[in-house]
């Protein structure tokens, strides 16, 4: 049996296969870097940095799971962090076809800055530092947005999803 960090890293990437499979586009190679004649002139818009795969694209109602990016060795050193991403890639996987039947379309993310955009609205949105590793966020066009941090049931996700849907918020039991 592999080493427990191997095996979460393993799980890891087999559920983000599964999320890409069915949403992914295929890759467009990037253009040759422009020439000093033809860089465009500075633009004062902090968000024209921001490449365009960076971008989540909110049309209806959208979940989006975001984890820490870590390396292999921070995994094999602690078994909590190990453990929770484990449990969150599986909830979230359970979850994923339930919540997309109920109009959604799901995201997966690592890092702490989402970049979203609705029609012209675009924004930047940062986990709290002091909040869990791990979590979701709720978004639709309305340009609602609710937070759930920590890992979730998937029973628990569609529920969410539904309330989020009907009243654009998320009642949480404390955690």
């Amino acid at each position: 049996m592999p080493h427990s960090g191997v095996r979460i890293q393993l799980l890891i990437a087999a559920f983000l296969l599964t999320l890409c499979i069915g949403a992914c586009e295929p890759a467009v190679p990037n253009p040759a870097p422009p020439t000093p004649a033809t860089q465009p002139a500075p633009v004062a818009d902090a968000f024209a940095t921001v490449p365009d795969s960076a971008w989540i694209t909110i049309t209806g109602p959208t979940l989006i799971g975001f984890y820490p990016l870590v390396s292999n060795e921070q995994i094999e050193k602690d078994e909590g962090l190990a453990t929770v991403l484990d449990d969150f890639s599986f909830h979230l996987g359970t979850a994923q076809d339930s919540v997309r039947a109920a109009g959604f379309t799901v995201h997966l993310l690592g890092g702490d800055t989402l970049w979203l955009r609705t029609g012209t609205d675009r924004s930047r949105v940062v986990r709290d530092r002091d909040s869990s590793t791990v979590g979701y966020l709720f978004a639709d066009t309305l340009l609602r947005r609710v937070f759930v941090y920590g890992v979730r049931g998937g029973i628990d996700l569609v529920a969410y999803a539904h309330e989020f849907k009907r009243t654009g918020t998320v009642k949480q039991e404390s955690r």
